[in-house]
């Protein structure tokens, strides 16, 4: 379990191509950090999103071997209120891979520009 602000609050870890990609859900399992070495971008969009989905998942079962089973869920975690926050959350994720995706692609084509 790590301290976060003083406060003892589980916390879940993941790492996905070789320690390139890593990942920390908060007690909530939501992901609250994402980590990319700059040499993950060379990966490619599909093996980055394969490897960050990696990571996530390996944090989120990290988060989950914390917890005990017998532990009432946590405030807010009504199945219906789940859903809508999984659904906004999608929503968000997907804005934001296409905008991390047109900017590596920014960076591939700069990149490339440079070497010839």
């Amino acid at each position: 379990m790590d301290v976060v602000d003083g406060e003892d609050e589980v916390r879940g870890v993941g790492e996905a191509a070789g320690g390139l990609v890593s990942a920390e859900v908060g007690a909530d399992g939501l992901l609250a950090v994402l980590r990319l070495n700059p040499r993950a971008l060379r990966l490619g969009s599909e093996p980055l999103a394969e490897h960050i989905v990696s990571a996530v998942r390996t944090a989120q079962r990290d988060r989950l071997s914390q917890v005990a089973p017998d532990e009432p869920p946590a405030a807010g975690t009504e199945p219906a209120a789940l859903v809508g926050r999984l659904d906004e959350m999608e929503i968000r994720a997907n804005r934001d891979f296409e905008r991390l995706t047109a900017t590596l692609e920014e960076t591939l084509r700069h990149l490339d520009g440079r070497q010839t």
